[in-house]
């Protein structure tokens, strides 16, 4: 099947689950990204208030469902689409190593509440650049609307 033979939207008019969360947690975590450079001034998360360490940890807790989301997606195009196969556990994996390698190191170099918190932000990015990369991938492959 090449990328003119699928439909642009969905029949139902509406996008599965994992779409929005594809779509939505880039936007969603710059956000609190921005916000959080606001509420600590440009300084340090954990000099600041409970607020900030907060926000942090929920935009971070909303990353977690952006894995299973690329799952599953890779799952759809799997099904729909001969020319572009991603390799979901390069983009899942990437995700979760990269946090685990870092707060591991940082663990033994710095102790304990350093390896937490750096292992946190570590997530918070890593977890956006690979659903920023798949959607990049994905548009590039087969186009953002093809469902």
């Amino acid at each position: 099947m090449s990328r003119t033979d699928l439909a642009a939207i969905d029949p139902t008019d509406r996008a599965p689950w994992h779409w929005y969360v594809l779509i939505g947690y880039p936007v969603l975590s710059l956000l609190g990204i921005v916000s959080l450079a606001r509420l600590t001034g440009g300084g340090s998360v954990l000099a600041t208030g409970f607020g900030s360490i907060a926000l942090l940890i929920v935009v971070t807790a909303v990353g977690a469902v952006t894995l299973p989301a690329i799952w599953r997606d890779v799952d759809v195009v799997a099904d729909e689409i001969d020319s572009w196969n991603p390799d979901r556990e390069i983009y899942v994996g990437a995700a979760v190593a990269a946090p685990l390698i870092l707060g591991v190191l940082s663990g033994l170099a710095a102790g304990f509440g350093i390896a937490i918190a750096l292992t946190v932000v570590a997530f918070l990015l890593s977890s956006l650049t690979v659903c920023l990369a798949y959607l990049y991938n994905r548009h590039r492959e087969i186009g953002l609307l093809t469902r």
